[in-house]
């Protein structure tokens, strides 16, 4: 993707210079596998030109679509990652990305980005109350009268137990 790619002399030239970079692209285009992926994967980054190397800045937007994991209802949303990373001709820094030749390959970034915001559990609701292990009711819509208390069965033994005082 012609896009993702950048000249990164231009910007090293002039320490303090920006660069926008807005891409919007499929997930076979960036190398996204996902079976949660719903749509275009879309970036929003600055590249701004320090005297060491260059930093990136902005937001990467992923559409999903899946089930709650409690309650099994399909939903949708989008996975929004903030982005701040630097690139240097000589990585001094441990977390810093490596200049490759002339140009800063963004592409890479942004499908892990993608990928590790697809990869979180979605919730309908942050109190679904997910389904009944015993009757399959969803107990978000439907009250049930099933005894969901949960006992440890190593323990049984001494629910006879009654000490003296």
């Amino acid at each position: 993707m012609r896009a993702l790619r950048v000249n990164a002399i231009e910007l090293l030239r002039q320490p303090g210079a920006t660069r926008e970079v807005s891409v919007s692209a499929d997930g076979a285009t960036l190398g996204v596998v996902h079976d949660r992926l719903d749509g275009e994967i879309s970036a929003a980054l600055t590249l701004e030109s320090m005297n060491d190397g260059i930093i990136v800045t902005g937001e990467v937007r992923a559409p999903w679509a899946t089930s709650c994991r409690r309650c099994l209802k399909d939903i949708t949303g989008v996975a929004v990652a903030e982005v701040d990373e630097r690139y240097q001709v000589e990585p001094t820094d441990a977390d810093a990305y490596a200049l490759e030749g002339n140009e800063i390959h963004l592409a890479p970034l942004v499908r892990e980005i993608a990928l590790l915001e697809l990869d979180d559990e979605q919730l309908c609701a942050p109190d679904c109350a997910g389904l009944c292990p015993l009757c399959g009711v969803d107990r978000n819509t439907t009250q049930c009268d099933c005894d969901t208390t949960v006992t440890d069965d190593r323990w049984a033994a001494l629910d006879g137990l009654v000490l003296d005082d």
